[in-house]
């Protein structure tokens, strides 16, 4: 069984290489995945999440500013940056339960 660390080291690499089989693999069938306003629920709506953060963060190099860990806990802070001259920042919160992400929350911002 791989550690809340490893798991998210692994969805990590997959969001940077854009690989959605491999990222949705991360997460628990079930799995929540909660934005201001906004709740997903399993991998259909999850994928939906990711088509729209994609549309926000296209063209943008996003990089980890700090990552912390208290078993079952992974909260991510980054920030991203694109050629346009806009910047973006955000937080995750991971739940990592089974091997699997079962809850995420995600605030973000671009300005």
């Amino acid at each position: 069984m791989r550690t809340a660390q490893e798991v998210f080291d692994d969805h990590w690499d997959a969001v940077m290489s854009g690989d959605m089989d491999r990222l949705l693999s991360d997460y628990a069938d079930d799995a929540l995945f909660v934005r201001p306003g906004q709740v997903a629920q399993g991998h259909a709506e999850i994928t939906a999440f990711f088509e729209d953060i994609g549309g926000s963060l296209d063209g943008f190099s996003v990089e980890q500013v700090s990552v912390t860990t208290a078993e079952p806990i992974v909260v991510l802070e980054w920030q991203g940056s694109h050629a346009d001259g806009r910047s973006a920042s955000g937080t995750d919160t991971f739940i990592i339960e089974d091997d699997k992400i079962r809850h995420q929350t995600l605030v973000f911002s671009v300005d």
